[in-house]
């Protein structure tokens, strides 16, 4: 079982020894986050913590956490309650922002921006996630 606490991914299973490459994969995919979370606090000038804060705080930051939302969704597959969960919002939050992202990504500049983090963020090129698929159970 996958769960989540304090921003943190964690395997949740008396199977871990059997299975030290899910627990690999797991620190691996929160490293990437991790690296999403620079990038995009970067391209928005605002602090990583600002993710987290409880309440929607300023255009720029919200704006900021559907970004890393929508990555965290399209690009690394985490299930959208995992995602909604990781930065204290609902599911449904993390669904409108992924629409919300997708909606943007028209405009030709952001689409850029996107691009440019996703492919630095990217899981593909990562050899443990080469035939790795991330799935929560």
């Amino acid at each position: 079982m996958i769960g989540n606490r304090g921003g943190n991914f964690l395997i949740v299973s008396a199977d871990v020894e059997k299975e030290p490459h899910r627990l690999l994969a797991a620190n691996r995919l929160a490293a990437h986050l991790h690296l999403a979370e620079g990038y995009v606090s970067r391209a928005f000038c605002i602090k990583p913590h600002d993710f987290y804060i409880v309440t929607r705080g300023p255009k720029h930051v919200a704006e900021a956490r559907q970004l890393i939302m929508y990555l965290a969704h399209v690009e690394f597959g985490l299930p959208l309650a995992v995602v909604g969960r990781k930065y204290q919002r609902d599911r449904s939050t993390a669904s409108y922002a992924c629409r919300t992202i997708e909606h943007r990504r028209e405009d030709p500049f952001f689409d850029q921006l996107v691009s440019e983090i996703e492919e630095l963020i990217t899981l593909r090129k990562d050899p443990l996630f080469g035939s790795f698929v991330w799935r929560a159970k």
